[in-house]
């Protein structure tokens, strides 16, 4: 089968020929129908600045990445880091963490109640699958255990399995939010596919007012698609001052952190009203500097996605988040604007950092 590499950072894209896997006992070996491309964390991997996803699902953190490539001689975080680093090579990477695919062949316990996301519905070679935490998406084939696959119903399209698992985690930390309290005013930074995402979540969960600021012309018009009530261009206005408006000075009741970028992070304390809540989504690689002592001041509450390993250990939201798509109140497939072979991956990316005011999602069909 083929398999894409990064062999190192800053390098192009390798396509090699790799033995077809087979699956372990409680595995399963999923034949890749299509793969989307997450902009900023495989770019921030090919770059050196975010652990590739296979080495993060190992444990491994940016400031290992940071001692393993040398680039810690300015990093102000440096004299805190803990003792032990994490020790295997992030390089050569396995590309491709979001896929959906064809089971091919199951292990002999893949079935086993306690094996399946949900109990009642086993799976069965020629099944379309969603995937959560694949590794290697960029290739023919894949091997996953079953506790991360969930069947595609036909209201499901394969792209819109493709893109669950940034979807999940987004409902996770959204849903965790709306159990602490129900925030009616609602901002959100950057509308790249994590904003829109947010968006389509933050509507069907309930909220009265959606804000969001995003520079590129395109992507504000498709959160007004998607429901926003008012799109704000960062380059023309001052956030913080056009929320104060919207809000009668109080600030938003929830702040959804989408970008990933110090900029964005440092105006976070003077969007969040007092009380209030912000979501950590926005994969953020380098230290920052941030006004921590307002979470003193105005007492808000930082959310990140929950720590979950399995589609298993949060199926009632996997549950919920499949009804939202099969109702339209999320659209994951829309965000998909461009598609490519394997083959033509290097290409893929080089339209990706070409054009990033244009593109949100990018599939990759390997066959």
């Amino acid at each position: 089968m083929r398999q894409a590499f990064i062999d190192a950072p800053g390098s192009e894209f390798v396509v090699r020929q790799m033995p077809i896997p087979r699956p372990g006992p409680a595995e399963a070996l999923i034949r890749i129908t299509v793969a989307t491309i997450c902009s900023r964390t495989d770019l921030g991997a090919i770059d050196g600045l975010h652990p590739p996803h296979g080495s993060a699902s190992a444990g491994m953190l940016p400031h290992d990445l940071r001692l393993q490539l040398g680039r810690v001689d300015h990093d102000v975080s440096r004299p805190y880091y803990p003792s032990q680093a994490h020790q295997p090579s992030a390089f050569p990477a396995v590309m491709g963490h979001e896929a959906a695919g064809i089971v091919e062949e199951l292990g002999q316990n893949a079935n086993d109640r306690d094996n399946l996301v949900f109990p009642d519905q086993p799976l069965a070679v020629g099944d379309r699958v969603a995937t959560y935490r694949v590794h290697g998406g960029y290739s023919d084939y894949a091997v996953l255990t079953t506790n991360n696959l969930i069947r595609v119903p036909e209201f499901m399209s394969d792209e819109d399995a493709s893109l669950i698992e940034p979807l999940i985690a987004n409902y996770n930390c959204l849903r965790r939010c709306w159990s602490i309290s129900e925030p009616q005013s609602v901002l959100i930074l950057g509308q790249g596919c994590q904003g829109l995402f947010a968006t389509q979540i933050a509507r069907a969960l309930g909220a009265r007012m959606i804000i969001v600021s995003e520079p590129s012309r395109h992507k504000r018009q498709l959160a007004s698609d998607f429901g926003a009530d008012v799109a704000l261009d960062p380059a023309s206005s001052n956030i913080v001052h056009a929320v104060e408006r919207l809000t009668g000075l109080a600030g938003a009741d929830l702040v959804i952190e989408c970008v990933g970028n110090e900029d964005a992070i440092r105006s976070v304390p003077f969007l969040v009203r007092r009380g209030g809540m912000v979501a950590q989504i926005g994969a953020l690689t380098r230290p920052v500097t941030f006004d921590y002592g307002y979470t003193h001041f105005k007492h808000f509450m930082v959310v990140p996605v929950d720590l979950f390993h399995t589609l298993r250990d949060i199926s009632d939201q996997v549950a919920e988040l499949m009804e939202l798509i099969r109702t339209a109140k999320v659209q994951p497939a829309k965000l998909i604007s461009h598609s490519f072979g394997l083959d033509e991956i290097q290409v893929a990316f080089g339209l990706i950092r070409a054009c990033p005011d244009e593109l949100v999602k990018v599939a990759i069909y390997p066959m």
